[in-house]
């Protein structure tokens, strides 16, 4: 957001601050005035750009703000510009160098009922740099004197006093402020644009969605073609798509090699060991494994068990 008047001073000194703050508000100025300020804080980026965004930085110095870090940053910053800032005091301290033989705006002994010639002053110098006049004659009206009022404000009526005061009689009286020129031409455009089907010649979208698609598609016919340039020295991309293309051609005879190969199938008769295609090789059909027969023999008499004779049972008996 742009300010009229960014606001430099100290937590100690508030209570003059907001005054004055509140002050150039009535005459319509914006004012940046952090009031969330502490002691200490540090001049950051947010201020830095809010610094940048406004028209003036009004500094008002004391026996506080000369020593506060903040109070120095700001001030700097904004003697980086020409013309941008404008000195207050809020007592009788001189402020340090570059800014001691600077004018300054006596702002001492101001009240809420009271305003000084130097704010007076003060008003003056930022009317003159924003665009405005006859400032000091608006404030010397009294709350009654609405006739002076009224002729002020229709002698100024491009002035920010004026413009408010018309917003609050349209708004008193129901009427709706005018939308912005390039506000209300874009939206005519767009319902221009819905209504006609884009400017094609083709029947414009019913359904939301479609809408929105054609919207979207309209938008990418219109948006400029943009080439990418390939980069002048383009030898490490070259090697990079190299290394890869090559590792893909690896996988693919790899893959080629392992298919090639004819796959043993697996007999469900076969038994279920670890080791039975070399089983079978050895022990061809009708016999049996030597370490079987060990099993299966008869022990011997003195340990009084055995498992019996060996029967033959793969022939028939000679009587059938």
């Amino acid at each position: 957001m742009a300010y009229d008047v960014f606001l430099v001073t100290v937590p100690d000194d508030f209570d003059l601050a907001k005054l004055v703050a509140r002050r150039l508000r009535s005459l319509k100025f914006t004012v940046r005035f952090n009031q969330k300020q502490a002691s200490g804080d540090t001049f950051d980026a947010k201020d830095a750009r809010d610094a940048g965004n406004s028209g003036n930085m009004l500094v008002l110095w004391s026996e506080n703000s000369v020593k506060d870090d903040w109070v120095r940053a700001a001030a700097a910053v904004g003697n980086s510009r020409d013309g941008v800032l404008v000195h207050a005091g809020a007592d009788k301290t001189i402020p340090y160098e570059p800014y001691r033989k600077m004018k300054r705006f006596s702002l001492e002994g101001m009240t809420s009922r009271k305003m000084p010639e130097g704010f007076y002053k003060l008003v003056e110098e930022l009317a003159v740099r924003t665009g405005r006049a006859d400032l000091r004659e608006w404030m010397k009206f009294s709350a009654k004197d609405d006739e002076g009022r009224e002729a002020w404000l229709e002698a100024h009526p491009t002035d920010p006093l004026a413009l408010d005061a018309r917003a609050k009689r349209e708004k008193a009286l129901g009427i709706k402020p005018e939308p912005a020129k390039q506000a209300s031409e874009a939206a005519t455009l767009a319902a221009n644009t819905i209504r006609n089907g884009n400017g094609n010649g083709k029947p414009p979208a019913k359904s939301g969605v479609s809408a929105a698609v054609a919207r979207a598609s309209a938008s990418a016919r219109a948006a400029p073609t943009v080439i990418v340039e390939p980069d002048e020295d383009p030898v490490y991309g070259t090697w990079t798509v190299a290394a890869i293309g090559a590792a893909i051609l690896a996988i693919f005879l790899f893959s080629l090699v392992v298919r090639s190969q004819p796959l043993e199938q697996v007999q469900a008769s076969r038994p279920a060991i670890g080791n039975a295609q070399p089983v079978l090789a050895a022990c061809p059909a009708g016999t049996v494994p030597r370490n079987v027969v060990e099993f299966l023999d008869p022990a011997p008499a003195d340990i009084g068990m055995g498992h019996g004779p060996i029967i033959d049972d793969t022939t028939p008996p000679d009587d059938q």
